[in-house]
């Protein structure tokens, strides 16, 4: 019995020292560079054959190990990601004009997009002001005019009226387009639903403004 374990004791050993005398003679080198190049990875760089060759114990340290394991996830996942071709087409279909976007605007669904506005906003006929003043007739009117209401600076000193187009980028981006207003609304980021939403607002008059004529096709930028 003695025998068979001093055997298996010595054969162990015998592995371990040839495992480690080939790892020195035939270590790996890992370069800085990849053998292709992956767009968008910044991270630090292997040669993904060498890595293959010795995964991963041509490192002797183990947190390397375990950073180089890391590494070649990100490669992985950068290599077999699908182009955004999706996003990069609707990034370069134009938007339509403004005054298109009016002419087939839905108010409906404009109402619908308006009742988020609806916790600081009244929209009615003398309706009251709230966090927000009251937004009937509001298209057309000079900014920072109603009745009773207190403005902020950044809105009070705003010149203009509330044209089709200001109020466009105001719900677009309100902090941008009025820097300092106090109106706590990140904006509207789809085109068609900043006009449903002028598109409701402009029936909250008596008197509602006339739209634009909608730009031909092959007038537009």
């Amino acid at each position: 019995m003695m025998k068979i374990c001093l055997a298996l004791i010595a054969a162990l050993t015998l592995m371990f020292a040839v495992s480690m005398v080939s790892n020195y003679i035939f270590r790996d080198e890992y370069p800085d560079k990849l053998a292709i190049d992956v767009p968008g990875f910044d991270g630090p760089l292997v040669n993904r054959a060498t890595v293959q060759r010795s995964w991963p114990n041509g490192l002797d340290d183990l947190s390397a190990r375990a950073q180089l394991r890391t590494h070649m996830g990100d490669i992985e996942n950068l290599e077999v990601a699908k182009p955004l071709t999706s996003v990069t087409t609707r990034a370069s279909e134009p938007v339509p004009d403004l005054a298109t976007l009016l002419a087939s605007a839905d108010a409906t669904n404009g109402e619908r997009r308006a009742r988020i506005c609806a916790a600081c906003h009244t929209f009615n006929d003398g309706g009251r002001n709230g966090v927000g003043p009251n937004l009937w007739d509001v298209l057309g009117r000079e900014i920072a005019t109603t009745d009773s209401y207190n403005y902020s600076n950044a809105l009070s000193i705003e010149l203009g009226s509330w044209t089709l187009e200001k109020i466009d980028a105001y719900l677009l981006n309100p902090n941008n387009e009025i820097p300092g207003n106090k109106m706590a609304f990140s904006g509207l980021r789809r085109a068609r639903d900043r006009a449903d939403v002028i598109a409701y607002l402009r029936m909250q008059s008596a008197a509602p403004i006339p739209l634009p004529e909608p730009v031909p096709v092959d007038q537009q930028p």
